[in-house]
């Protein structure tokens, strides 16, 4: 399994937070909020479109917004693969981050 970048984790693990509620605008913010960054739409449609053709999510489009001028909206759902990814991605990070190195780290 090919391992995550920073970004794709942050994209996937909002993903996964936002459950069925997961499009640009929603992951954009979530992001933004869970990292005090802008979050350019560039790099999240970049990472979405990475993260689809990986197979750890799909995309759905939903019907127009019941609104005047109302658009549809491109969903995206967590898939079995993208769980196991971010898991690895956390084990991983969990690994390089043990205590004795957190101790030594904090001392300086």
């Amino acid at each position: 399994m090919k391992d995550l970048t920073l970004t794709e984790e942050m994209v996937l693990l909002a993903v996964w937070k936002l459950k069925d509620n997961a499009y640009g605008v929603t992951i954009r913010k979530q992001v933004s909020r869970s990292t005090n960054r802008i979050f350019p739409y560039g790099t999240l449609y970049s990472v979405l479109d990475k993260l689809t053709k990986s197979r750890f999510v799909t995309k759905r489009v939903s019907d127009p917004i019941a609104k005047r001028g109302g658009r549809s909206r491109n969903y995206y759902t967590i898939t079995p693969d993208g769980i196991s990814a971010l898991k690895e991605a956390m084990r991983l990070k969990t690994s390089l981050w043990d205590e004795k190195t957190i101790q030594a780290l904090s001392k300086n």
